[in-house]
């Protein structure tokens, strides 16, 4: 399920927000190199995606950032709303799915979805996981400033702060030169 979360974190991240690691964020530059990653991820069902599946991806991009946006405000009546249009719009439906030579894996798409509903069919299902199970606690966004993303904290004290070491790194020398400053005024 940690897979389907950070394929939903990666859509919201690479097409939704609006600034990362203190850049803004250029949607019209294609897709993100996580996102890219993801692509090639075997789970995730390698595809080459058109541009209109980038459009038709963003589109649910935004319906997830309102549902992730919700859960971390406490607002599960809005998260569930968007979820669950998400999760009819694009035909979730648990299948267990076997790529020639493999086991059979669960997924939440029909066997012959595209990849924009698979991907929102996962995405939408892996959140609505976290919603059902109370774990919205391990959905955070970004403390570093000039910084918008999302991440799933999986540490065992639910302690993460930053999205990435880079902006960690930022906020750290941040403060560190700060600390500096008020010494010296």
């Amino acid at each position: 399920m940690a897979a389907y979360v950070e394929l939903c974190i990666a859509l919201v991240n690479d097409l939704a927000i609006e600034i990362r690691q203190g850049r803004r964020v250029h949607h019209d530059a294609g897709l993100g190199e996580a996102f890219a990653e993801l692509a090639e991820n075997v789970l995730m069902r390698r595809h080459d995606l058109s541009d209109a599946d980038v459009d038709d991806l963003a589109s649910v991009a935004r319906r997830l950032h309102i549902a992730i946006d919700a859960c971390l405000a406490g607002d599960l009546l809005t998260a569930s709303f968007a979820l669950n249009t998400v999760l009819a719009e694009h035909g979730a439906v648990p299948n267990l799915h076997m790529a020639p030579g493999e086991g059979p894996h669960l997924s939440f798409h029909s066997a012959d979805a595209t990849i924009v509903d698979a991907w929102a069919a996962e995405s939408a299902t892996a959140l609505a996981f976290l919603v059902g199970t109370r774990q919205t606690h391990r959905l955070g966004q970004c403390s570093a400033e000039s910084c918008d993303a999302y991440y799933l904290d999986s540490t065992k004290n639910a302690s993460r702060r930053f999205c990435s070491l880079a902006c960690q790194n930022r906020a750290k020398s941040s403060a560190y030169r700060q600390k500096l400053r008020d010494r010296a005024g």
